[in-house]
């Protein structure tokens, strides 16, 4: 007695990924190849997410990929897609990025040390993209662990702020 009921239930639902995966993507490159500059585009991207909607990690890593030759993905968002399970926009523009592990990762002169959750806010200010209230992520320069503040994305370059008690000491690195 040989059913495939669920075999054929098996590659319907299959199909359905599928489509919606590749709907995804192509969505995705859109969103990525019209913006200026890949940090912003990858921003914009997370920005017009729907609401409570998640991105698997690999999903993620694959737009990436597919987007942008592997040399072309900025160290900033090869250092925050490294270690990603999921992603997920909730209301105001508030990103949050659940990771496989905590991790650190060379960026620049600096170390990032990532918890294993990640929040921040995508906001505008002036002309540019900043991300800001980030929590889950210190920077590690020279020994000194600092929290970042915010990151705004200026191209051909970042400026990094973090909190050093009163002080909010400013770095600027390239995007690349």
């Amino acid at each position: 007695m040989d059913c495939n009921c669920e075999s054929k239930q098996d590659k319907t639902v299959k199909e359905k990924l599928h489509h919606v995966h590749h709907d995804l993507v192509d969505g995705a490159r859109r969103i990525l190849r019209s913006a200026t500059d890949p940090v912003s585009a990858v921003v914009r991207f997370l920005q017009e997410r729907p609401e409570n909607v998640s991105v698997p990690g690999h999903v993620l890593l694959y737009v990436l990929r597919e987007t942008f030759q592997e040399k072309e993905i900025p160290g900033l968002v090869r250092i925050l897609s490294a270690h990603v399970r999921e992603v997920i926009r909730s209301k105001n523009d508030v990103i949050d990025i659940i990771n496989i592990h905590p991790a650190v990762e060379r960026w620049g002169d600096y170390l990032l040390k990532q918890k294993d959750r990640i929040k921040f806010e995508i906001a505008r200010e002036r002309e540019w993209f900043a991300i800001k209230n980030i929590v889950g992520i210190t920077a590690i320069e020279h020994g000194i662990e600092l929290p970042l503040e915010k990151i705004l994305i200026k191209p051909p370059k970042l400026v990094v702020t973090v909190r050093l008690g009163p002080l909010h000491p400013e770095r600027v690195l390239d995007i690349v």
